[in-house]
C-alpha cells in the first residue's frame, strides 16, 4: 500500500489503462482456444464444385465456354485413388455427346489446360449459370452433379475448342 501512495494520479492512470489494454488482449487470445483452425476444413478455392465418388475425387469441376451452344471444356482436377486406370464419362444434361477422359492409376490429372482438353459439344446454356453433369465411372456408376458454366475470359482465355 505504500508504493501505491507515493504513485501519483498520472501514472496510476497509465497503469489501469496498461492493466486493461493487457487483459483485453488476454481475452482475445483466447478466443481462439475456441475457434476451429480454418485449414481443419476443406474448401473449394477454384470456380468449380468438388465431387468424390468411389475410388476417384473430382476437384473444381467446371464448364468453360464462350456462349451458349457452343463446345464447352471441362475444367478440374482428377485424383484418381485406386490402383488401376479409370475411365470417367462427363456429360452435360441436353448436350449431344458426352466426352471420356483416362485417369492413370494412383495420381493426379488436370482435366483441361491450354493445350488439350476433355470437350463436350453444344453446352445448352449460357457462362454465368449451373449445368447438370453425370460423371461416369465403371467402379462408380453414374453420379450426378450441378456445375457452374464459366466464360473462357481472364484465368480461362486460353480454354477453347478445337474445333473453334
Amino acid at each position: 500500500m505504500a508504493i501505491l501512495g507515493r504513485v501519483t494520479n498520472r501514472a496510476a492512470s497509465v497503469l489501469r489503462v496498461s492493466a486493461l489494454a493487457g487483459t483485453i488482449l488476454l481475452a482475445s487470445g483466447c478466443a481462439s482456444a475456441f475457434s476451429p483452425v480454418q485449414t481443419s476444413y476443406a474448401s473449394d478455392a477454384g470456380d468449380g464444385v468438388p465431387l468424390s465418388i468411389v475410388g476417384l475425387d473430382l476437384r473444381g469441376l467446371a464448364v468453360v465456354v464462350p456462349a451458349q451452344g457452343e463446345t464447352g471444356i471441362v475444367v478440374g482436377q482428377a485424383v484418381n485413388r485406386s490402383t488401376s486406370a479409370v475411365d470417367v464419362t462427363f456429360a452435360v444434361a441436353g448436350a449431344p455427346t458426352p466426352a471420356t477422359v483416362a485417369v492413370p492409376a494412383s495420381s493426379g490429372k488436370t482435366l483441361s489446360d491450354a493445350s488439350t482438353g476433355v470437350e463436350i459439344p453444344g453446352i445448352p446454356v449460357a457462362p454465368g449459370t449451373m449445368v447438370q453433369m453425370t460423371v461416369t465411372t465403371d467402379e462408380a456408376g453414374a453420379n450426378v452433379v450441378n456445375v457452374p458454366v464459366l466464360v473462357n475470359r481472364g484465368i480461362y482465355a486460353g480454354f477453347t475448342a478445337s474445333d473453334s
